[in-house]
């Protein structure tokens, strides 16, 4: 039977997300502030109080959001299993027919790269001639754009149901998540969609802790790890072969690098671990730090309103392309701060200028608020009441919190623009306003038992 009220205090598990979201923040910019690469006239000071704000925010938000999960009412919606089904296999089917187009595309092309040891090379050639916002898009961009929240839906669910379906349905999302990592990182070099799926299945698993009401467990912890070195080594890998394509190393690293970054190769880092490895390890690292560089130069440049549109690269090609409307983006923090010192927009700045652009910096920490207050909402109706619209907010929310430190990931290209708006519409209408297990959300026995039917149907 599933519980009608929602502990908060007793249950381990409930301010778990909250806790992880802290303590990567503080990880993330103590790697900023002592790590091996170093960055000239950096807020340190300045940067920690607003990341402390950030926090206090974020703390506050998910604790209104818990508690309100305990004193709210009302009748709620119910969620229709045929009606969540049917969108599954929709999606599945979406998802694959994009993916197998876009192979298909490369292929036709000669540009699919099938060598493990040519990834640095594919993802050069990849980026070749490229210019941004020059309005040529490419038909796997474009497959890969339009498909995103299919492909998001149907392997969020197909992860989570996998031993629920047949085998048909499971080769599908096998093929899927498999066929997709391989065509991204292998054919063409990028390793955000390691990450992606990366991300996915540790979402999926807390939601999957958090159901089960279980302190973690020791070998849990010792699995964590071990899963988050293997991922960390993946990562220094790929990193290591895009480098190699372009004769970058250890030895010549500060030769290339931004005029406001330096490597330490001093730092124990390197001596640790070597000079090869040791600065795959350091590049890495700057995917965890220099947003917090951007962030201190971003507090310290002018500030101009950017009419709602400066929070999503993407949304302020729409507005001007299409809509006729003023193009806001050299408005933006990201882009001024660029102008005025040189870290441009292709650094990273962490989330926080992209919509302080819009809110003021006060009202970012405001936003944050809000959108940690969603996301305890959506973490007790996965866990509680299994709830498959708040188990994909919950994901791709988490997807957002890994990439706070960089950048705004959710909202910069059209492929995930598009997937927060089919995410946030799913999760509006059965999602966020369900009350309790008494009034219609199924059971973790009747989901079992309805996707195992409507897979062979």
């Amino acid at each position: 039977m599933m519980r009608s009220n929602y502990p908060v205090r007793d249950d381990f598990a409930t301010f778990t997300p909250l806790k992880i979201a802290l303590a990567y923040l503080a990880l993330t910019f103590a790697i900023a502030v002592a790590g091996p690469v170093v960055y000239v006239d950096f807020s340190k000071g300045r940067t920690a109080l607003f990341l402390l704000a950030v926090s206090i925010a974020l703390a506050v938000g998910y604790t209104i959001g818990v508690r309100s999960m305990v004193h709210n009412g009302g009748s709620g919606r119910s969620v229709s299993l045929k009606k969540t089904s049917a969108l599954f296999h929709v999606s599945l089917v979406a998802a694959f027919f994009a993916l197998a187009s876009s192979i298909w595309a490369a292929l036709n092309s000669g540009s699919l790269n099938t060598d493990l040891m040519g990834l640095g090379n594919a993802y050069v050639d990849a980026y070749e001639g490229y210019v941004r916002n020059s309005g040529g898009y490419s038909l796997s961009f474009l497959l890969y754009s339009m498909s995103l929240p299919f492909s998001f839906i149907a392997s969020i669910w197909g992860i989570f149901h996998f031993k629920m379906l047949d085998k048909s349905r499971r080769i599908f999302v096998i093929l899927l998540v498999v066929g997709g990592l391989l065509f991204y990182v292998v054919g063409t070099g990028k390793q955000k969609q390691v990450g992606d799926i990366l991300i996915y299945l540790v979402a999926i698993g807390a939601i999957k802790y958090g159901a089960a009401g279980k302190p973690l467990s020791v070998k849990l912890i010792g699995q964590a790890i071990i899963g988050a070195m293997v991922a960390i080594a993946l990562f220094v890998a790929v990193l290591s072969q895009r480098y190699a394509a372009v004769n970058v190393g250890a030895f010549n690293i500060n030769e290339h690098v931004h005029p406001r970054m330096s490597f330490d190769i001093e730092h124990p880092v390197f001596k640790f671990f070597g000079l090869d490895y040791g600065f795959g390890l350091s590049m890495f690292s700057t995917y965890l730090s220099q947003g917090y560089y951007g962030l201190s130069l971003a507090l310290n440049t002018d500030w101009a309103w950017t009419k709602m549109s400066g929070f999503s690269y993407s949304l302020s090609v729409i507005f001007n392309r299409f809509l006729g409307f003023e193009w806001e983006w050299p408005n933006t923090l990201v882009y001024r701060v660029g102008a005025t010192t040189g870290w441009g927009e292709s650094k990273w700045h962490t989330v926080f200028p992209y919509f302080a652009s819009d809110f003021t910096w006060l009202g970012t920490l405001v936003l944050f608020g809000f959108l940690a207050y969603i996301y305890a909402r959506s973490w007790i109706f996965s866990i509680r009441q299994n709830n498959p619209y708040a188990m994909l907010m919950f994901t791709l929310m988490t997807m957002g919190l890994f990439f706070m430190p960089a950048n705004n990931q959710l909202f910069h290209s059209p492929g995930l623009l598009f997937t927060v708006i089919v995410v946030s519409f799913l999760y509006i209408r059965d999602g966020h306003f369900s009350r309790n297990a008494g009034q219609g959300i199924v059971s973790r026995k009747t989901a079992a038992k309805g996707w195992a039917i409507a897979s062979r149907t």
